[in-house]
């Protein structure tokens, strides 16, 4: 049995150059995260007006339906990674220190980054087209149009904070 001070190889520890709030910083990352997603599912699924009998939400959008499934897979990614995130902070090493796992990890918070990227991207660029081909008509729908813009923003401050949780997971690779 390995001695309690032993680091595994994959364990980044202070004489590696990381300082003492390089955990805290991996573990906020995923909390501004999964709190910005959240807020943004939150906003977009409540966000809806009423034109002539009928109800306008993201549903009714390709692009906010994307980002509406992005956001949901992302809020799940996020809530199975903070545990992990957590136990390195509390205890300065993984979880699960196979290379496996943390190539794993790392590929999965690439894609989520893309995926998060994709989406608000997909959402403010659909916002823009419609609100500029609508012009001054319809004005219940520029209003739903306007309020998308605020899930839109807490999705990209969602996939900023998960870049930051990959510049963690790709330290974490094994040298």
């Amino acid at each position: 049995m390995a001695h309690p001070d032993h680091h595994h190889q994959y364990d980044i520890d202070e004489g590696r150059g990381y300082g003492s709030k390089f955990p805290v910083t991996v573990l906020g990352a995923r909390v501004i995260t999964l709190v910005s997603l959240i807020v943004s599912a939150v906003v977009l699924d409540t966000n809806t007006v009423t034109i002539d009998d009928y109800r306008v939400s993201y549903h009714d959008f390709r692009s906010y339906k994307f980002m509406f499934y992005v956001t949901i897979i992302g809020i799940g990614y996020s809530v199975l990674q903070i545990p992990f995130a957590a136990y390195y902070m509390r205890k300065r090493k993984h979880l699960l220190p196979n290379s496996a796992f943390l190539h794993l990890s790392f590929y999965a918070d690439k894609l989520m980054i893309v995926l998060l990227g994709l989406s608000a991207g997909a959402a403010f660029g659909a916002t823009m087209d419609i609100k500029k081909y609508l012009g001054d008509n319809l004005p219940k729908l520029q209003d739903f149009l306007t309020v998308v813009y605020i899930p839109s923003a807490f999705l990209l401050v969602g996939c900023i904070a998960c870049g930051l949780s990959s510049v963690h997971s790709s330290f974490a690779l094994p040298r």
